[in-house]
């Protein structure tokens, strides 16, 4: 009779995985790097090619002491031998050791797995390659996301993707002059450049969701997205076209030729025409920043606006930023305001007072607004006092359900 410990022992040294179905391992393989994907080659017979039929790459610098040479010779014989009858699923280049200058590279594997069909596609170049290329072409790509990376010319016009639904930017910089696609729905651009020399233009009329968040350089020029639900601008610093702190507070002062509009986009709305039909918007700017304050010549009506979030900015010269907002909001059901700290903060509160005050700016279906602000003084109770007892042919005074709430920044 065999001993316990023998069969325990025997039982462990058994070949499970040899047992799954090629497709299980090749599924496995997919979640490896795919440098250690190959590797597995050297198994057994049957691992041999199991790697070239893998449907996920993941392309990640898993060896410090490889060298840039040697990556790509790495890349060259992994694409060349793998499979391209197999279509892949999503491809990731990933903290890959290439030097800033080897965009070239990163350009060409790019363009060969679109060839088999990639859906999804996910490059983080952290030394900011640039990739400046002819425009993407594939009938597969449904998302792509770039991490650190320089875009240029062309390399952002999606016209050729037609599938493509999700666009992800995070760092690195865009001079591109357009970024053009008929099937993007969710657009996201953060901690990301725009050129200070020439303003780009975004043409997405298929935009459900977009997010320009936290980015530096020239606010992009919108262009009109009648499908958008939720938009968030928030510029982190803008170029000096967009910026001006030359009032008495740091804040914009209203007269010089940046406030007034005086440059080449005087003719008509450059951001919040496009931003018309969202249901969610936020706006939030440093105080200097004149981008949305400029654009309010030219204030669409926002159809469909049910929620609106805006910070300092709308009330840092006085009411009319934010008055201005409101009259063009008919449906606004909920508004929220955070208002500066430190010594602007009275002043600010005194416009909110008197934009609430014309009761005729506001919607009669707005039944909740919150303002945030760093002390609680006898202006908000002003303010408070203004919401609840609007006279009763004002807007407010028809909702008997409205909430009204004053929090305290901490």
């Amino acid at each position: 009779m065999e001993r316990p410990r023998l069969r325990r022992a025997r039982e462990a040294a058994i070949d499970r995985i040899s047992a799954l179905p090629d497709g299980v391992l090749e599924h496995i393989l997919g979640f490896l790097p795919a440098d250690k994907a190959v590797q597995t080659s050297v198994l057994a017979r049957r691992w041999r090619h199991l790697w070239r039929y893998t449907r996920r790459l993941s392309i990640i610098f898993s060896g410090r002491r490889r060298s840039a040479d040697g990556f790509k010779k790495l890349m060259s014989g992994l694409l060349l031998l793998r499979n391209t009858a197999v279509a892949l699923d999503e491809v990731e280049f990933s903290d890959t050791p290439l030097q800033k200058d080897d965009g070239t590279y990163i350009n060409i594997w790019i363009r060969h797995v679109l060839s088999c069909q990639a859906k999804k596609l996910l490059i983080r170049s952290y030394i900011g390659a640039k990739l400046d290329g002819l425009p993407l072409i594939s009938q597969h790509l449904q998302k792509l996301e770039f991490w650190c990376v320089g875009l240029g010319r062309n390399f952002l016009d999606f016209a050729s993707c037609p599938l493509l639904q999700v666009l992800e930017i995070t760092g690195g910089y865009i001079l591109c002059e357009r970024i053009l696609s008929q099937s993007i729905k969710h657009l996201t651009i953060k901690f990301t450049s725009f050129s200070c020399e020439v303003r780009t233009r975004i043409s997405i009329p298929s935009l459900v969701l977009m997010k320009l968040d936290f980015y530096v350089g020239k606010t992009p020029l919108l262009h009109t997205m009648p499908l958008l639900q939720t938009a968030l601008v928030e510029p982190a610093f803008s170029a000096a076209e967009d910026y001006c702190d030359k009032g008495d507070s740091k804040e914009c002062c209203g007269i010089c030729a940046n406030c007034c509009g005086e440059d080449i986009h005087s003719s008509g709305s450059m951001l919040l025409g496009g931003l018309s039909s969202a249901m969610n918007l936020e706006l939030i700017a440093l105080r200097g920043t004149i981008i949305f304050r400029r654009d309010l010549r030219w204030c669409p009506t926002f159809h469909n606006l049910k929620t609106l979030f805006l910070n300092e900015w709308c009330v840092a010269n006085g009411p009319g930023a934010l008055l201005c907002i409101l009259e063009h909001s008919p449906v606004l059901e909920k508004l929220t305001l955070k208002l500066a700290k430190g010594p602007n903060h009275r002043r600010e509160m005194d416009a909110v007072n008197n934009v609430m005050e014309k009761s005729s700016a506001i919607s009669k279906h707005l039944k909740m607004v919150y303002v945030q602000c760093e002390v609680v003084d006898d202006r908000n109770g002003r303010l408070e006092e203004v919401m609840r007892h609007q006279p009763a042919s004002s807007a407010m005074s028809l909702q008997s359900d409205a909430v009204f709430g004053i929090v305290q920044n901490r």
